[in-house]
């Protein structure tokens, strides 16, 4: 009897202690790392108002740069980055801001690896920052989906992309999503060819960086987070307060037709609550940008893999801010607009969404050109590339790269023909490849009188014989091409005359960028 009295005695203390332990907080400070060694010496000060998360609850740091948050099991405590102070950086300049707290670790049928077992919480959690100083302008690399399927298209993304973004100045660099193309162990090769650039870099997780294994959504992300740390943070330079989201929402695999299961584009509600917390912090006047991969919404695609479907509880969070930027990938083409009505914004704020493309283009596939990388078109026409993006005070600024390319190459006049006949039927298109649906395009035919182009929606000519002309050149699935919102239009005049002509475009965008392209032709008859 006494030995069963112990025994009872003892279960109930185990289960006190691990009560007691899934309500227990951590604490830490966050301070100035004067000699930048990791670690917090005597005479290193902390750091007032900085912004510590466990996922969902965030709190200011005190005077003293304290905190105190709430303490679950898993979880992931990070510091968002304030304007004037530096991050750490662990090995391929991956910001070092966070703290994975998962005492078991990653479920081991994963097909790959995730987390290992980190055991019981510290007893403190300390961040260090370095102060910089942060110019009135910040700029950032973006691109859209590098998604390489192996260490060759590795390859193809550094020749290609990262090549030419290693010349152009920038604070940091920012991918949307599919950094891998379901082979997980690509992440190693791509964080090393991107620390090239020498700036930190941060990433977003799309649906094709998920682990298909996982019964769930909550353990689809644990390689990602292996490589990359939290897939929902926080970050901030000058007035510019950057959000990244997980909006990949997976269904878990498919074990009747044991494939990997369906995604859609879906915010839960732990995600809601970090961010409603996260911008308790933010001042109104501060430019809001929000990244994630799956668009939010798009006029010309439906469906819950290409549109948020609870977006609604997003936009209120933020209808009251006065300055905002979306920017997403995964469509694999370009597509800017204001938000409309028609996709549930009701804010005060007008809200640029715009989908940067993709910098593998259709998957790396097409013919290769002299380099041996695949001349891969985004199949609404606009050529695989990046974006070199400026914030300053509340405002922004971007300029497309297009690949191997010259920078100037920002509309292809993809019609007529280098030779025409007869203009019957014959139309001047252009593709604008970055300018929303109120841009200004107006075309002019040698030394004549500028007259305005009609937007249309529809497909790009060059790319729809582009694909038909190289079809052996892509794997099947890649056969048609998209729909866009980018493409103008007007009639070629009737009152040719034999010989060479030259026509040239000219648009001007929602931020007054203007772009000219031009091309030469021959009127025969």
């Amino acid at each position: 009897m006494g030995k069963f009295f112990i025994f009872i005695l003892l279960l109930l203390f185990m289960d006190r202690a691990l009560f007691a332990q899934d309500r227990q907080s951590i604490s830490g400070i966050v301070f100035e790392d004067l000699n930048r060694n990791g670690k917090m010496d005597k005479g290193e000060p902390g750091i007032t108002g900085v912004a510590v998360s466990n996922q969902r609850e965030v709190v200011l740091t005190d005077r003293q740069g304290r905190y105190t948050l709430p303490a679950r099991t898993p979880m992931i405590v990070f510091v968002s980055k304030p304007a004037g102070y530096a991050i750490p950086l662990k090995e391929n300049n991956l910001p070092d801001s966070y703290y994975i707290h998962q005492p078991d670790g990653s479920p081991s049928y994963l097909e790959y690896p995730g987390i290992r077992p980190t055991g019981p919480l510290p007893s403190s959690l300390n961040f260090a920052l370095y102060r910089q100083e942060e110019a009135d302008t910040i700029h950032a690399l973006i691109v859209g989906d590098p998604q390489p399927r192996d260490n060759k298209e590795v390859a193809y993304f550094r020749n290609d992309i990262l090549n030419q973004m290693s010349g152009i100045p920038a604070d940091f660099y920012l991918a949307l999503g599919d950094i891998a193309y379901d082979n997980l162990k690509t992440y190693p090769p791509y964080l090393e060819a991107v620390s090239v650039l020498n700036v930190p870099q941060y990433n977003v997780l799309g649906n094709h960086d998920m682990n298909y294994r996982a019964k769930d959504d909550g353990q689809s992300a644990e390689t990602f987070k292996r490589y990359f740390g939290p897939a929902d943070y926080s970050f901030n330079y000058g007035k510019t307060h950057f959000i990244i989201l997980d909006n990949v929402q997976y269904m878990g695999w498919d074990s009747v037709k044991n494939k990997h299961g369906r995604y859609r584009g879906f915010l839960n509600k732990q995600q809601l609550q970090w961010l409603k917390n996260d911008l308790r912090f933010v001042p109104q006047d501060h430019l809001i940008v929000v990244a994630v991969h799956i668009p939010f919404f798009s006029p010309l695609f439906k469906g819950e893999a290409v549109n948020v479907g609870n977006r609604d509880l997003l936009f209120k969070l933020l209808e009251d801010r006065g300055h905002l930027l979306f920017l997403s990938g995964h469509m694999h083409f370009s597509e800017h607009f204001l938000m409309p009505d028609s996709a549930g914004w009701r804010g005060k704020a007008k809200l640029y969404r715009m989908n940067l493309g993709a910098g593998c283009g259709a998957w790396w596939s097409g013919p290769k050109d002299e380099r041996d990388i695949p001349l891969s078109y985004c199949l609404d026409g606009t050529p695989n590339g990046f974006y070199r993006f400026s914030f300053f005070g509340d405002q922004f600024d971007y300029r497309f790269y297009p690949a191997n390319l010259p920078q100037d190459f920002q509309i292809h006049i993809v019609s007529p023909p280098d030779t025409v006949a007869n203009t019957d039927s014959v139309y001047i298109i252009a593709n604008v490849f970055n300018a929303d649906p109120q841009a200004r395009v107006t075309v002019k035919l040698d030394s004549g009188v500028p007259f305005p182009m009609s937007r249309y929606t529809g497909k790009d000519p060059f790319i729809e014989n582009y694909l038909q002309k190289y079809k052996d050149n892509f794997p099947h699935w890649i056969n048609r091409a998209a729909r866009t919102l980018h493409l103008w239009k007007a009639d070629l005049p009737k009152d040719l005359t034999v010989g060479v002509h030259l026509i040239e475009v000219q648009a001007t965008d929602w931020l007054g960028h203007t772009y000219r392209g031009r091309r030469v032709f021959e009127f025969i008859q």
